[in-house]
């Protein structure tokens, strides 16, 4: 089964649990107000026990200040470091007598990586490398002539990547040096970097820069080839009102927040949002501070909101 179908699935397992929860919870209400068939609800409002929102995936978080970091988001690849690669090369023409590393062996600097028998002299020679890290590429094969021109093997230090990314023209002046850019992995690993080169030259395909950060690996979690996406952060700021990204949802061509009022009702409020990063948005009107509002699988709360106005209109 793909990914997309067992998201799909998880999805419309919530979506059942969901109506089976707010079913006998009104179910539930019209019995014990004697209500049959009748909406014990308020037209708008929803009530969910404490049980129910912790089967539907809800939770309940008070608005607030928060801190935001605005970002840019681009995609992008980890690369090796250019300073980090080292091609090992014979000082002088001859053949290949003793080859001592294989590919993904470490190596350290000045290590003995071959030998090779010098055409000249007809003495052996030792191969060594310049630089410490993993040999990523092999050459070498015993009994091989080689000459002071050949690679015999490809050493790579991985200690540090580059994190490159692609800007477009339209977000070319957004970016500088200095900024800071929060790299994220596909497996939702996130690391802290900054951006130390800004490419003058645009790619002639397609139309974009490539904007560099740094990548400290001493543990060699990361590797070259990943790719990856940055949040550029392009501006910081405190908000007076935030809530949690999950709480939003769209109704009537309006964003609105589900709003806790008393006895575990939710209704929908009507909000203007600002600035916004990866968790949080701003709320420039329609909440204040303290108030209590639903995060999480909100789109419940949405379906059942809609499905009430429809029986309501019949």
């Amino acid at each position: 089964m793909t990914l997309r179908k067992r998201r799909l699935l998880i999805v419309t397992c919530v979506i059942s649990l969901a109506a089976n929860v707010c079913a006998a919870n009104r179910s539930a209400r019209a019995e014990e107000h004697g209500e049959h068939g009748e909406h014990g609800e308020e037209e708008g409002k929803i009530e969910l026990s404490a049980e129910s929102m912790t089967q539907l995936g809800l939770t309940v978080l008070a608005a607030g200040p928060a801190r935001l970091n605005v970002p840019l988001t681009l995609t992008g690849k980890l690369m090796p470091h250019e300073d980090r690669v080292a091609h090992v090369t014979p000082r002088f023409s001859g053949v290949i007598r003793e080859v001592r590393k294989r590919l993904g062996d470490p190596v350290g600097r000045g290590e003995t990586v071959a030998v090779v028998e010098n055409n000249q002299t007809l003495q052996p020679y030792e191969v060594k490398a310049q630089i410490p890290g993993v040999v990523v590429r092999r050459h070498a094969t015993v009994g091989e002539s080689v000459s002071d021109a050949s690679a015999l093997f490809d050493v790579a230090d991985y200690s540090e990547l580059f994190a490159d990314f692609f800007v477009f023209p339209g977000d070319y002046a957004k970016v500088r040096l200095g900024q800071r850019v929060l790299i994220r992995f596909p497996d939702e690993r996130v690391a802290e970097s900054s951006i130390t080169f800004l490419s003058p030259v645009t790619d002639a395909e397609t139309q974009s820069r490539f904007v560099r950060a740094v990548l400290p690996n001493p543990a060699a979690t990361f590797h070259a080839g990943m790719f990856v996406t940055g949040d550029i952060v392009l501006e910081e700021a405190t908000v007076a009102v935030a809530v949690a990204n999950s709480a939003l949802r769209t109704s009537e061509g309006k964003v609105v927040v589900f709003v806790e009022g008393e006895a575990g009702h939710f209704e929908a409020h009507p909000v203007l949002t600002g600035r916004r990063d990866k968790d949080a948005t701003e709320i420039l009107k329609g909440l204040q501070a303290g108030d209590r509002y639903a995060a999480g699988n909100t789109f419940i709360l949405q379906a059942e909101l809609e499905k009430g106005e429809a029986e309501h209109e019949h």
